[in-house]
């Protein structure tokens, strides 16, 4: 008896200590949430090691880059398959590009902290139109009705199609608890895919009401032989619809990743 109820005392313990120390805090999607999804490199494509990706898309059986830092900014049409760039338009050395998306012939892009936008025709790169906003600029993705921006924080910002102003915002959230950092966007199958500045992990948002519903880490896809003193994280998502392929790559990274997500 004595022996039985030594055993028990020890179950219970051991019951307390597992509960005590497994349990984590709200916003800690924890090791087996946060790489709930799991990838499969299916091809490895070359990238412009000069290239610091700060937005990324598939249009028409191309890559379409929009590429930060000052007197390095630049909107480009890329090659997908040999990474070359085939069409290059250079900004002011007074403006840090940031986020691209694309809808209708035009691509749109963002600066960081000039608070402006630029609209391009597709074809040539020729400018259409300028608009302003009062935040920073981040990411940028189309959900077929309105352009989703990001500033770094926790919000996702929905702006008008035509006027660009700001309809409504929605504030991302994981477990009930903020999550900032958020960087550049794409819209895949009715959701919002977001890189988290500073890391090597990918949020899937539900734009509805911002709840975070999966997380992709990608951390080591980048081999260490390869990630040198200037590769910096991941950031840039690009999703080819026709295809159904998904690409990632990161700032000054030589490789972009053709991978399967399950």
């Amino acid at each position: 008896m004595i022996k039985i109820k030594n055993t028990l005392w020890f179950l219970c313990v051991c019951v307390l200590i597992f509960t005590a120390c497994g349990k984590d805090a709200p916003n800690d999607p924890g090791p087996a949430d946060r790489t709930n999804l799991a990838y499969e490199v299916l091809e490895t494509l070359p990238h412009d090691t000069l290239a610091f990706t700060q937005g990324l898309l598939v249009h028409d059986g191309f890559f379409y880059e929009s590429t930060g830092l000052y007197g390095r900014s630049s909107l480009r049409k890329v090659e997908i398959q040999r990474g070359k760039v085939l069409q290059k338009h250079n900004l002011s050395g007074s403006v840090f590009a940031e986020g691209l998306a694309y809808d209708n012939d035009r691509l749109v892009q963002l600066t960081w902290r000039s608070g402006l936008g630029f609209v391009y025709d597709v074809t040539n790169f020729t400018a259409l139109s300028t608009f302003r906003y009062s935040r920073e600029g981040w990411g940028l993705t189309f959900d077929g009705a309105d352009f989703i921006m990001s500033d770094g924080s926790d919000s996702l910002f929905f702006l008008d199609k035509t006027t660009f102003k700001n309809k409504k915002n929605i504030a991302v959230k994981f477990r009930g608890e903020p999550v900032d950092d958020l960087n550049e966007l794409e819209f895949i199958d009715g959701q919002v895919w977001a890189n988290i500045w500073h890391s090597d992990s990918i949020a899937i948002i539900d734009p509805a009401d911002g709840e975070i519903v999966s997380w992709l880490d990608l951390t080591g896809l980048l081999a260490e032989k390869e990630r040198t003193a200037t590769a910096n994280v991941l950031n840039g998502i690009a999703w080819d619809e026709a295809n159904a392929a998904l690409y990632v790559t990161g700032k000054l990274w030589p490789k972009v990743y053709r991978i399967k997500v399950f």
